[in-house]
């Protein structure tokens, strides 16, 4: 998307009109661009696409990709718990407390910018969808096409994760009625998301055809991986037909599998640090840079978020003696060392720490970063590789779905099958930092372990929550924690605006 940063600020400011009836009366400037004088090459096709990949994970805003996703996505989980300064932000510790109202800010930001970016996407298909065969090639408008489709049917994943109630919104709208819509249901968001990603799979490359100009964009793998993602967190959602999803979660994410475009990355850290960016592991990814040769900073600094105040970061989050106990509970099976995916997640109380021959905090022992008598559990994921650094802030690149994610949701539903070849992929996974296979058994052991390894790989990337609600173990695990939820606080209450400007919205 790199050749389209430039447009972005623009698009956004034009596609956010769309939909604004016209006065009869209006004077039109000739060389200002509109809705619709806009859409009339490849270029601009490729400019509001790139405004629809903008919303993603609201990375546009300090305050809703650092600040309230990481409190969403994070706080929530039984895991972590927020640093000292998190308690100056009432918005932020009612996530980790589950009191949590509908005008919570975080809460806002996360339906309004989702909508946001559907409702760029839908300009997107709507708008190239009418461009003629001299202003845009018939592949370049299927691509493009297929890339917004994808990008709709992820924004309303997103929302439907994380809301009980959804709208859909298929069509740009034109009329205050188009605005006050109802909710839909649970069954027919579904219906819309796996029908909007299996119209986009067939139009969309394989990561091998892709040129390294456009790395980050939708792939055929990312769709496949997305379409089976959905199907498995349905069966967890809609029991009504349970074995089906099964089905086509599987048959979608054995066509990754099968595909061979992705590779585990045997330096499981460096995906996070900024060391790799798109790795042979990465299936979809969000791009991030510091480069502002192009007019554009896509820097997010999460990284400053995350970091410990002894590491020169924010110190808003560590990790819980609960997580630790997990992390470790294997022992220490890696000639002599615990599960290199620990240490790469955490800095905590340990030899490998204190090795003053070879200081691996930013060259200090953890005694002499966190104290001779801490017992610190600070998270080294998404803070840099070295200390060289303009404070803590690094674009590091974040990947939304890995190859990991697709071989362990993969060993899930064959489990869910009681296929024995579930074990198999597990141990790829584990075989990728020389682990030894784990033994598998029953289906419970079996899940069990999936249960475990999802909290090695994907320690601080969002999915416990959302893992842990679709096997039905969110309230059990919260209660182990000591934290305050209740069932009715699983998913987030409409927001108050929302409420408040569309009366259909009760």
């Amino acid at each position: 998307m790199k050749a389209n940063k430039l447009y972005i600020g623009l698009c956004i400011v034009l596609l956010a009109v769309a939909g604004c009836k016209k006065s009869e009366l209006e004077q039109q400037v000739p060389d200002q661009l509109t809705v619709d004088n806009f859409w009339t090459n490849k270029d601009r096709a490729l400019s509001g696409l790139s405004a629809a990949y903008s919303q993603l994970e609201g990375f546009v805003g300090w305050d809703n990709y650092v600040e309230a996703r990481s409190v969403r996505e994070f706080y929530r989980e039984d895991y972590v718990v927020p640093g000292a300064d998190a308690f100056n932000y009432p918005w932020w510790t009612e996530h980790y407390n589950f009191d949590f109202t509908s005008g919570n800010y975080a809460i806002d930001l996360l339906w309004r910018e989702n909508y946001k970016g559907i409702n760029f996407s839908n300009q997107v298909i709507e708008n190239v969808g009418k461009m003629s065969t001299s202003a845009i090639d018939d592949v370049s408008k299927r691509q493009i096409i297929a890339e917004a489709k994808f990008l709709r049917a992820y924004y309303h994943f997103k929302l439907l994760n994380n809301f009980s109630k959804v709208i859909i919104r298929d069509k740009v709208p034109t009329s205050d009625a188009d605005l006050s819509k109802p909710f839909s249901s649970r069954i027919e968001v579904y219906d819309f998301i796996l029908k909007d990603l299996k119209e986009a799979e067939p139009d969309l490359p394989l990561r091998s055809v892709r040129p390294a100009t456009e790395l980050g964009r939708v792939t055929k793998g990312a769709a496949q991986a997305y379409l089976g993602k959905v199907y498995l967190y349905r069966a967890g959602d809609d029991k009504t037909n349970v074995a089906a999803y099964y089905t086509e979660a599987k048959n979608w994410l054995e066509k990754v599998i099968l595909s061979k475009q992705y590779i585990l990355d045997a330096d499981f850290g460096d995906m996070f640090n900024g060391v790799t960016r798109n790795s042979t592991e990465s299936v979809f990814e969000l791009q991030q840079t510091a480069d502002v040769s192009s007019g554009a900073n896509y820097r997010s600094y999460l990284s400053d978020w995350v970091a410990a105040s002894e590491l020169g970061g924010y110190g808003e989050i560590y990790g819980t003696p609960r997580l630790l106990t997990e992390m470790l509970s294997e022992g220490k099976i890696v000639n002599g060392n615990y599960d290199p995916r620990v240490f790469q997640t955490m800095y905590f109380r340990d030899d490998y720490f204190n090795d003053s021959a070879n200081p691996r905090v930013y060259g200090k022992t953890y005694n002499a970063t966190f104290g001779a008598a801490a017992q610190t559990i600070a998270f080294r994921k998404w803070i840099p590789a070295t200390p060289d650094r303009i404070g803590m802030s690094n674009a590091i690149n974040v990947p939304l779905m890995r190859y990991a994610d697709v071989l362990l949701m993969f060993a899930e539903v064959l489990n869910e099958q009681n296929n024995p070849d579930a074990i198999n992929y597990v141990n790829d996974v584990r075989n990728r930092v020389d682990l030894p296979d784990a033994a598998g058994g029953n289906k419970q052991a079996v899940f069990n372990q999936i249960v475990h390894e999802r909290v090695m790989e994907f320690t601080l990337e969002g999915s416990r929550f959302y893992d842990l609600r679709r096997w039905g173990l969110l309230s059990q695990n919260m209660q182990a924690a000591g934290r305050k939820f209740t069932a009715d606080k699983a998913f987030y209450p409409t927001p108050l605006k929302e409420v408040n400007n569309n009366p259909q919205a009760q």
